[in-house]
């Protein structure tokens, strides 16, 4: 195995550290302008996707909405909830592809000491402060989501803050991912993933079958981990020196625009997380093959600070939804304006990211930091025994 990194390595793109990581940046604040703009648009006009179909049950049914209500759906925003997904593939590519580039056995401690000190305390901060103001739905909820486990029940997916459920999410993920190692070791990469992929048909079908239109079992590790796995998979191929995507940039344009249009039928709502990764994917690939551009000016400036959203993107996450819709209503002055309402949510997103700023730099990385050293003391104290 070490051989095959060895060898692998050699054949990665030239493409330093800073600049991976800055890229993954750009990738991240993408995805969580995405995840803003979808909860302001919910915050403004409410539930807007449309789920409910025509009697041939393929077609949204047209005859009882406005084209305006269709047509906000297929907006970047409209369907902006994918920046999730664009999250999770992110997540299974740099946790797979940060593992093979190391060299190293797989550690669960050292693996999940890192999550935890990733993922845990500045969510707790978030977790206490919106307990506190908003209210913790009871003790279930509050026990739920001090065990990251309110995602699997219907009575706590939604308290506290609407956001945490990808939190439960991406930790179960975390706690899976030794068993996708076994499997890649029995069956490779490509049938491990295709196992789960299976997994996840199977999963579909019962959901469809009993006719489940709960948010948990749609939304569970069982229907999403084939997400992530697939961030690992190209993980796996980008550590090797393999392409997934070696076309025009034009072709992602195209499948995006198939995708738009895809929302006004009921395979978006099967399938459209699974085909939006697989377009993050070769959007991945291309992005990070790319050479980075010599821009300047207006385009470098834009690059730059879409990469710091990126890197404050996991506190703007923490602490963007709960108080978005009455931020926009307070910043619109309540009047129902087009353009004061963009203007509302443009200064609603700078104002957490100016939160996020300062929780990124006051407590991310040094909760960081202090976990590292305290398992720097653990492994010092286990070696001497």
């Amino acid at each position: 195995m070490r051989l095959l990194q060895t060898h692998a390595a050699s054949r990665q793109p030239s493409l330093s550290l800073r600049q991976h990581s800055e890229k993954i940046d750009v990738l991240r604040g993408v995805a969580i302008i995405l995840v803003f703009g979808y909860h302001a648009l919910l915050a403004i006009f409410g539930p807007y996707e449309i789920y409910d179909f025509s009697p041939s049950g393929f077609w949204i049914d047209f005859a009882r909405y406005a084209p305006g209500r269709v047509l906000l759906g297929m907006t970047p925003w409209g369907m902006g909830g994918q920046g999730v997904t664009l999250f999770l593939v992110i997540s299974g590519f740099l946790i797979h592809w940060g593992f093979l580039k190391s060299g190293a056995s797989f550690r669960f401690s050292e693996f999940f000491n890192k999550r935890f000190w990733r993922i845990y305390p500045p969510y707790l901060v978030a977790l206490a402060v919106f307990g506190l103001s908003l209210g913790t739905g009871g003790a279930f909820s509050l026990l739920t989501h001090l065990t990251l486990t309110h995602n699997l029940f219907g009575r706590s997916f939604s308290t506290i803050n609407p956001s945490f459920w990808s939190l439960g999410l991406e930790m179960q993920f975390y706690l899976l991912y030794p068993v996708f190692l076994l499997l890649r070791r029995w069956l490779g990469i490509a049938r491990a993933t295709l196992a789960v992929a299976g997994g996840t048909g199977l999963t579909l079908v019962l959901v469809m079958g009993f006719g489940i239109r709960s948010a948990v079992l749609w939304l569970s590790p069982l229907n999403m981990w084939l997400i992530w796995v697939l961030g690992a998979y190209f993980g796996e191929q980008f550590f090797q020196g393999k392409r997934l995507f070696t076309r025009s940039p034009g072709y992602l344009v195209g499948s995006y625009l198939l995708l738009s249009l895809s929302t006004v039928t009921v395979l978006y709502g099967l399938l459209g997380r699974v085909l939006f990764s697989l377009l993050f994917i070769c959007l991945m690939d291309w992005y990070l093959h790319r050479p980075a551009p010599a821009t300047s000016g207006l385009g470098k400036a834009l690059m730059a600070l879409t990469a710091r959203v990126g890197l404050y993107s996991y506190s703007i996450y923490l602490f963007h939804q709960p108080f978005l819709q009455r931020a926009i209503t307070f910043l619109s002055f309540g009047q129902p304006n087009k353009l004061g309402l963009m203007l509302a949510v443009a200064g609603a997103f700078a104002g957490v990211f100016v939160i996020a700023h300062f929780t990124y730099y006051w407590l991310e990385l040094p909760v960081i930091r202090g976990g590292k050293a305290l398992y720097a003391r653990w492994q010092d104290a286990h070696r001497l025994r």
